[in-house]
């Protein structure tokens, strides 16, 4: 836990006495970041009492875990785990809190199935007194609410339907489950909840006519009744009512983040379950210029509210404070976090007795975090930055580990040996950055090897000439006023590195002399040599060695973008890299503006002798392969286009060395159920105006493929989940599995995108580095196993 710098809003009152928590709806799913797939550290926040919890549900090593914080510095008290804690169990996934009672969701457990933990205050911590884990009931525990009375825990039924699981407490203090009440016939039911007193709302935001709440009491007879169904009124255009609800001060709070064109709204009621309740008035952001998903999140404390929007600012988010105005409600104030990138603060929100915390999950690209604020007279701060420590692989070196019974050190493998790992922590990396892709340089001099390694928020390298005992020399960090980002991607030529980076606004391309790795003592910081800045982020580099030009494809944010495709750049003066000219292929591409996803490009010495000599370009265009003819920069020529079966995203491909056939793959058919098995795609391109497919090659994996490098008569395959596949291509129609080596063992054989990102197999020595995204670096070796004819 660090503090952190604070910022203030007033004119707030503090008077709560109890708690309500809530994470983002569904009408705001797609304001998830790109890397919002770590351990999610602030996935679910609440507060209890002077207490705060944090869940960190989405570790894939170990299991669930929600932290407890307290006291002026908010040190760590403890953990909570799952009493039968599993890993990708998801404990902490939701979470709602009373002064003595608390409930935790475990999304993960019972097979997904989910079930909740229910915990009561103990003089030292919190003692866990029932599972809820509802036979015939999936999705248990996807929204929470408590109250001094009643607990409210959202399920569906295995045929989809919604309900609401509810508890009452007795006047002996125990709890007692009261009923299940059906979902009322909506979709989407129950993913918003809010309980006060004997009165409860349930949020329906995908109801016909713009969404809607349902309002129940709780009869003396003990069972729940439903008073009143509020319908979107005609200002909310249809867009989400009911994505989030409170209640305060006896009033009912209602968000819609989609009104006003995604500016949002939330909607207000007075009354009681005697007269019913009446429309009280609208709350809108007036500073938002575009989205803001103002609404998204909706949380009471007594009669202050917070409400989230966490689209606001591109994503920054803002957290807004709502005060009473006489019978009416107000803006009182709001709350700025400021993080890299998006973190959209207020998507997760809670407060109670003048103490409130904001979740951050995607912050520190998915490692998380969580800021706590308090409350002092009638002004609000943020105190303190809070943050899980994040515990790495440990290294390995000094020593080739074999592969012997199917292992090496813990990783799975066949004929492939472990040389040496390092963790990414140990490879300049941020906290949560991951890896990305990798390449190689090799010292014309000195014959040294040197791996060059992509991370989220910068590149490292690294000197792997003694294979089993590589030494990090430092950092080139990501351009200044760029935004970290998924993916990077670097080439070599003449003793240079070349690197882009997609999704990372002005970025353009940097250039690195790698010579100057030559003498690095200590680790240390470098600057770029020279930059291109005829681009703003880049998706891919491809460089063609032998004539010196550089193709940057999938540019987008300013510059050429030559609509997504081929962004000509000629780096023979590799510090004055000038544009050449562009090519996009028509009628390919998503948009169908010939948008390329990466390329191979070469002289091309094949077997069709209408293009001898001539450099031709292999292209994945995300809906089919793409060949041109680039040898005249200024009139390249599209040469032909292929479609395959079940195409789902053309990524990426890799000729054989006597160019006559063309490996590729796809990266969203396994995703998409379109194929069973991992598959890889082999062309017959000895007519280039005509290739032929002539092969559909399964893995013996089910996990989406990424990069794949020929080298010989191998294939090397980086296959995500799977980590490397090694084949032999002899017969180039017939491949064959010889060797594999997994660096997530614990992952399930299943399409996702983790493990490992890339494979560079080009060294003389015979290493083989592969960048595995939140593992780190490793270098293996397969053994030179031969198929017997």
């Amino acid at each position: 836990m660090t503090r952190g710098v604070k910022s203030t809003w007033t004119g707030a009152k503090i008077s709560w006495s109890s708690l309500a928590a809530a994470a983002l709806g569904p009408a705001a799913v797609a304001l998830a970041p790109a890397w919002a797939v770590g351990q999610e550290f602030g996935a679910a926040v609440a507060v209890s009492g002077a207490e705060i919890l944090v869940g960190e549900p989405a570790s894939e090593r170990e299991p669930g875990v929600v932290y407890r914080y307290a006291g002026e510095d908010w040190h760590e008290l403890g953990r909570l785990s799952a009493p039968s804690a599993a890993v990708r169990d998801g404990f902490g996934s939701a979470l709602a809190s009373g002064e003595d009672v608390l409930l935790v969701t475990a999304s993960g457990a019972r097979e997904g199935a989910g079930v909740v933990h229910l915990y009561e205050r103990e003089a030292d911590g919190w003692r866990h007194v029932h599972e809820v884990a509802p036979e015939g009931y999936v999705g248990v525990g996807a929204a929470l609410a408590v109250g001094h009375r009643h607990l409210l825990v959202r399920a569906e039924t295995r045929e989809g339907a919604p309900a609401l699981l509810t508890w009452s407490r007795s006047a002996d203090g125990a709890w007692r489950e009261t009923e299940r009440i059906e979902g009322e016939g909506e979709q989407v039911w129950g993913e918003a909840l809010a309980v006060a007193g004997d009165i409860a709302l349930v949020g329906a935001p995908a109801a016909p006519g713009g969404g809607a709440v349902y309002v129940y009491h709780y009869g003396s007879e003990g069972v729940w009744h439903r008073m009143a169904r509020l319908a979107a009124p005609p200002e909310a255009e249809a867009a989400d009512y009911g994505a989030a609800v409170a209640i305060a001060d006896g009033a009912l709070l209602v968000g819609a983040p989609g009104t006003a064109e995604g500016t949002g709204a939330v909607f207000w009621y007075a009354g009681d379950k005697d007269a019913g309740w009446e429309p009280g008035g609208v709350l809108r952001p007036e500073e938002s210029a575009g989205p803001a998903a103002f609404g998204a999140v909706v949380v009471a404390g007594g009669d202050d509210v917070w409400v989230g929007a966490p689209a606001m600012g591109r994503g920054q988010g803002r957290v807004y404070a709502l005060q009473r105005d006489g019978a009416a409600w107000r803006l009182a104030g709001r709350l700025a976090v400021t993080a890299d990138g998006r973190p959209q603060a207020g998507r997760v929100l809670a407060l109670a007795g003048g103490v409130g915390v904001v979740g951050l999950p995607g912050d520190d690209f998915g490692a998380g975090a969580a800021w706590a604020a308090v409350a002092e007279d009638e002004t609000w701060r943020l105190d303190a930055r809070l943050a899980s420590e994040q515990v790495g692989l440990p290294a390995i070196a000094g020593g080739q580990v074999d592969c012997a019974e199917g292992a090496a050190d813990g990783f799975d493998c066949a004929d492939v040996d472990l040389l040496a790992f390092i963790p990414r922590e140990q490879l300049g990396a941020g906290r949560g950055a991951r890896l990305n892709d990798v390449w190689g340089w090799t010292d014309p001099e000195s014959g040294r090897e040197y791996a060059i390694v992509g991370r989220m928020d910068g590149t490292a390298f690294v000197d792997v000439s003694d294979p089993h005992n590589p030494r990090y020399l430092g950092n080139l960090p990501k351009t200044e006023g760029s935004q970290s980002n998924t993916w990077r991607d670097m080439k070599v030529f003449a003793d240079h590195a070349f690197i882009v980076a997609d999704g990372a606004g002005r970025h353009g391309m940097q250039i690195f002399d790698l010579r100057q790795l030559r003498d690095v003592g200590d680790p240390r910081d470098f600057e770029e040599t020279a930059r291109y800045d005829g681009v703003a982020s880049s998706h891919n580099i491809i460089i063609n060695e032998e004539t010196g030009f550089a193709y940057l494809v999938g540019v987008s944010g300013g510059g050429e973008t030559c609509g997504g495709g081929l962004h000509m750049v000629d780096i023979n003066e590799p510090l004055h890299p000038v544009f050449a000219g562009c090519f996009a292929h028509p009628n390919t591409g998503r948009r169908g503006t010939g948008g390329t996803h990466d390329a191979q490009c070469v002289v091309y010495r094949g077997p069709d002798p209408d293009y001898q000599g001539r450099e031709i370009c292999m292209n994945a265009n995300e809906t089919a392969l793409s060949i041109a003819d680039v040898t005249d920069k200024a009139n390249p020529i599209p040469i032909a286009q292929a479609a395959y079966p079940n195409v789902a995203y053309a990524h990426q491909g890799w000729l054989t060395e006597d160019q006559r056939y063309f490996y590729s793959n796809d990266e969203l058919d396994e995703l998409g159920g379109l194929v069973d098995r991992t598959r890889t795609l082999v062309w017959d391109v000895s007519d280039l105006d005509d290739p032929t497919l002539v092969r559909e090659y399964y893995s013996p994996t089910r996990v989406t493929d990424h990069n794949l490098y020929v080298r010989g008569d191998r294939l090397y395959m980086s296959n995500n989940r799977s980590g490397l596949r090694v084949v032999d291509i002899r017969d180039p129609e017939n491949p064959v599995e010889i060797g594999f080596f997994d660096t997530t063992p614990w992952s399930e054989d299943s399409a996702g995108f983790d493990g490992t990102w890339s494979v560079y197999p080009y060294f003389e020595s015979g290493t083989i580095l592969l960048s595995s995204r939140r593992e780190g670096l490793f270098l293996v070796r397969p053994r030179d196993r031969r198929l017997v004819p």
